[in-house]
């Protein structure tokens, strides 16, 4: 019964990695207690079973001011830069057009990042270095 009960607990919406470790070990202890054998009562050369919580502890968050806004977009080329994110492309792209009706004087480029979204992408960083670029990101969420 206490399975049971775990499992729907492990399936809901609701549940965390840290709180699917707590259900394993519930259900670990129950079937223990059910069986009837305590620490005391098991033979030595039976398994044990370490639980872990898999969450872990984040690293300390190391923190970096903004870039320097510039005085005027005029004459500056800004990068549009997709990660890749649902309809990141066609915001970019809207704005592309945006930027060239509204903002004539500003060169846009449409770029896709290479790799998932933390990873780093030197070849594009270089790219935009390169011209004094500026950069937008699309970022989900």
């Amino acid at each position: 019964m206490l399975f049971i009960r775990a499992a729907r607990l492990a399936s809901g919406r609701t549940a965390s990695a840290g709180g699917i470790g707590l259900v394993l070990a519930l259900v670990l202890a129950g079937t223990a207690a059910r069986a009837g054998q305590g620490a005391a009562a098991r033979p030595a050369d039976e398994p044990r079973v370490t639980v872990l919580n898999p969450t872990g502890i984040a690293p300390a968050i190391q923190r970096r001011s903004m870039s320097a806004r510039p005085a005027s977009l005029d004459g500056r080329t800004v990068y549009l830069v997709d990660v890749t994110f649902n309809g990141g492309d066609v915001f970019l792209q809207q704005m592309q057009r945006w930027m060239a009706a509204n903002l004539p004087t500003v060169k846009t480029e449409f770029r896709i990042k290479r790799g998932v979204y933390a990873a780093d992408d030197p070849a594009l960083w270089k790219e935009i270095q390169a011209v004094n670029g500026l950069m937008i990101m699309a970022i989900g969420h």
